[in-house]
């Protein structure tokens, strides 16, 4: 990433001033809390520094930190502070003739280069040598040499203006071609093109973008012709990457350069390259036309297996993520597992971080929702002597041979990086298909940054367990603490940054009912969930109570049977 493309993602609303971006909040303090402060932040793109004046907050650092903050990368080549620009010039006192020898007159012939057109860019000859001269709104300000032979060495005036070659030559009103060497751009004149410039030292040294800023904002489309080698892509990236993706073409060529493709294929094909120039792509920018149609009676998605929440939502639609929220106790974990259950029986495989149970328990309450209570024997725990539930041996080995390549759960003996839960989700996905996972819950995962930014690092997570699945066409299931402890709770109670519900697409709430309130019409139900957020149908608001069997772990509806046989019983 570079400074330009952080202030367009990261800054707002900002200006440039000589070396500096400055935005009209810092991106840290947002200008305090009234934010009445302005315009104290600046990101100098020379020295590659940042700082905020304002005083609580006082953020400094070099944009490669910068970057890290926000979780993005600096490019290599904007680490290091750059040096500052040379304060003066030195003007060529060499008298500029337009006169050459027949040597240079030959080599130019050679390249199918008429006189006319390189007698027109002021080209000449001096002691032998190939003499092209730069001007800067008419002025002499650079002289470069080359010997008039194949591969022939290239020099310059010490201390000349290094800006683009031929600018005086080019009307804004017009596409300005950009190409990497002298012998280029005069190709590309004999062919009719004439807005046409090169870089003045190579694919290596592009000063002349910022000698020349102004005169380059002028151009509403800007064409690039680099050589087809590796530091000519390098240069056509830097070029981009300065003069803005929305203005920039590329020219795609199969020979060497644009010289060469004159001399081997003739001037029309060379005008027909620059006409078909590709514009840049932009990732994300998509023509709407073009985007796959969604059908929703089509659209991939998986149950909850509780029947009115599928009804009203239509199930879990792959792509998006679902944060569930509500006191310790009431059933979180416990319907998740459920509900992965579910998924699985539908023929997705799934993976699971449970960053509170031990894996033993984890599956133990697991395969009793798989069992469910017509599988499960009560016996007399060992120690307390009171009532306890399991599965028997040959019932738990057929429910193993059921799930055994399609659940999968992420024991990290211990707190997980954010990272580190990314990566193995990965992993599950490309190695094992899996479709839906749970992170239980966002308090047992480890940030990597500061503490002092603890909360937009969660967002940040929510942010990228959602890029996740929509890169893997899978729903994540994140559990996540609320602020209060007692009342109903809303969307806005839920623990961290108020970004996190914004960037989910189902937001839920699992509530405990007291048991003097759990009689409805002659069933007990235990637990209400509650739907604070539906993206795709708008549909909040609303709860279903559900009953629970403290013997299977099972919740189902009011209205629903609670014995469901799974496919395991199948097999």
């Amino acid at each position: 990433m570079t400074p330009y493309e952080f202030a367009r993602r990261y800054l707002g609303d900002y200006q440039i001033k000589n070396d500096e971006i400055i935005p009209l909040f810092c991106p840290f303090c947002k200008g305090g809390r009234s934010g009445k402060d302005k315009r104290t932040f600046a990101l100098n793109t020379v020295k590659m520094t940042y700082n905020c004046k304002r005083g609580n907050c006082n953020k400094s650092g070099t944009f490669k930190q910068l970057c890290e903050e926000f979780g993005e990368q600096a490019e290599p080549d904007f680490f290091l502070p750059r040096p500052p620009m040379p304060p003066s010039y030195k003007k060529p006192t060499v008298k500029v003739t337009n006169e050459a020898s027949s040597q240079i007159e030959e080599y130019f012939t050679k390249r199918k280069i008429s006189s006319e057109t390189w007698k027109r860019r002021k080209v000449f000859e001096k002691d032998g040598a190939i003499a092209l001269p730069y001007y800067e709104k008419g002025e002499l300000v650079l002289i470069k040499y080359r010997q008039p032979v194949k591969k022939g060495k290239h020099w310059r005036e010490a201390g000349g203006k290094p800006v683009f070659w031929g600018m005086d030559e080019c009307s804004p009103d017009l596409p300005l071609v950009i190409t990497e060497g002298e012998m280029d751009t005069l190709a590309l004149d004999e062919c009719g093109i004439k807005n046409v410039v090169s870089v003045p030292s190579g694919a290596e040294d592009l000063t002349c973008i910022d000698l020349c800023w102004d005169w380059l904002e002028q151009f509403k489309k800007i064409i690039i012709w680099g050589d087809n080698d590796e530091p000519g892509r390098k240069m056509v990236k830097k070029l981009i990457t300065r003069l803005g993706e929305w203005r920039c073409a590329i020219i795609e060529s199969p020979h060497k350069d644009a010289n060469l493709h004159l001399y081997l294929e003739g001037k029309e094909s060379v005008i027909r390259a620059v006409a078909q120039a590709k514009d840049v792509p932009i990732q994300g920018l998509l023509r709407l036309a073009d985007v796959e149609a969604f059908d929703i009676r089509k659209a991939q998605r998986v149950r909850s297996g509780v029947t009115f929440i599928d009804r009203k939502l239509h199930g879990f639609f792959l792509g998006q993520i679902s944060i569930w929220t509500g006191e310790n106790s009431s059933g979180k974990s416990t319907l998740l597992g459920q509900i992965l259950i579910n998924a699985l029986n539908e023929g997705s495989s799934v993976c699971a971080y449970s960053g509170e149970l031990p894996a033993p328990l984890f599956r133990y309450w697991i395969e009793l929702q798989m069992a469910g209570e017509g599988n499960i024997i009560m016996g007399q725990d060992e120690f307390s002597h009171e009532p306890a539930y399991y599965v028997p041996v040959e019932i738990a080995e057929r429910l193993r041979k059921w799930y055994r390549d399609k659940f999968f759960l992420y024991d990290s003996l211990g707190p997980s990086t954010t990272g580190d839960i990314l990566r193995v989700f990965e992993y599950a996905a490309r190695r094992h298909d899996c479709k839906v996972f749970l992170v239980d819950n966002l308090m047992t995962t480890v940030f990597e940054g500061s503490e002092s930014n603890f909360y937009r690092q969660q967002s940040e997570f929510v942010g990228r367990l959602k890029d996740f699945a929509h890169k893997f066409t899978s729903h994540v299931h994140l559990v996540a603490h609320p602020r209060k402890t007692k009342g109903e709770i809303e969307k806005n109670d839920v623990s961290g940054s108020g970004d996190i519900t914004n960037r989910a697409d189902n937001v839920f709430a699992v509530e405990r009912i007291p048991e003097k309130e759990r009689i409805v019409d002659g069933i007990c139900p235990a637990t209400k969930l509650h739907v604070l957020k539906n993206r795709l149908f708008g549909r909040q608001g609303f709860h279903i109570e559900l009953v629970f069997s403290e013997k299977s772990k099972r919740f189902w509806g009011v209205k629903e049977n609670e014995n469901k046989k799974y496919g395991w019983e199948d097999d």
